[in-house]
C-alpha cells in the first residue's frame, strides 16, 4: 500500500458495511426492521451466514451495485442457515427443506424463491441474454432472506420462541 489510491481501496474494502450505513443514516433510510432481527438470529454457528448476507446487503449498496450476486448471496443465506441448522453441511435447499418441517406454505415460498434465483441468468448459473434484474428485486431478495432466516431461526434453533 504503497499510494494514497491503494490505501484508500484497502480502508473502503475494510469498512464497507459501516460506509454503507453511514451513507443510509445520510439519506435518513432506515433499516429495515427484519434486517436488524436477522443479524440478531445470526450469532454462534450462524456467524458465517451474517457474512454472507451482509455480502448481499453490500451487493445493492455499493458504488457499483451487483444486483445479479445479492440475489444470490441471499438465498444462498437462506441455504446456508439451513445447512447449519439440520447439520447437513453438504445438503442443498431444495433437497434439505423438507427436513426443517417449516408450514408447507412457507417451505413452498422459500423453494420458489431459490427456484427463482436458479432461473435468472446471471444469478446462480451464466447466461447468453442481459440481465433484466433491478434494485427492486434484489431489495426483495434480501428482505426474503432475513425474513426467512428469522423465520428458520425461530423454528429450528429456538423452539419457535420469539427472539
Amino acid at each position: 500500500m504503497k499510494t494514497y489510491a491503494s490505501r484508500r481501496l484497502y480502508v473502503g474494502e475494510l469498512y464497507a458495511d459501516v460506509l454503507i450505513d453511514l451513507k443510509r443514516i445520510q439519506r435518513h433510510a432506515p433499516s429495515p426492521r427484519n434486517w436488524s432481527k436477522a443479524n440478531d438470529a445470526l450469532e454462534d454457528e450462524l456467524s458465517p451466514v451474517r457474512a454472507q448476507w451482509l455480502k448481499a446487503k453490500n451487493f445493492i449498496y455499493s458504488s457499483t451495485p451487483d444486483f445479479e450476486n445479492s440475489i444470490k448471496e441471499s438465498i444462498s443465506a437462506v441455504e446456508s442457515c439451513l445447512m447449519i441448522l439440520l447439520n447437513e453441511p453438504s445438503g442443498t435447499l431444495g433437497k434439505i427443506i423438507k427436513q426443517a418441517k417449516l408450514d408447507p406454505d412457507i417451505e413452498r415460498l422459500v423453494s420458489q424463491a431459490y427456484g427463482f434465483a436458479s432461473n435468472k441468468v446471471f444469478v446462480r448459473h451464466g447466461g447468453t441474454t442481459e440481465s433484466t434484474l433491478t434494485k427492486a428485486e434484489a431489495e426483495f431478495f434480501l428482505e426474503f432472506a432475513a425474513s426467512s432466516i428469522v423465520y428458520i431461526t425461530q423454528k429450528l434453533k429456538h423452539g419457535n420462541r420469539d427472539l
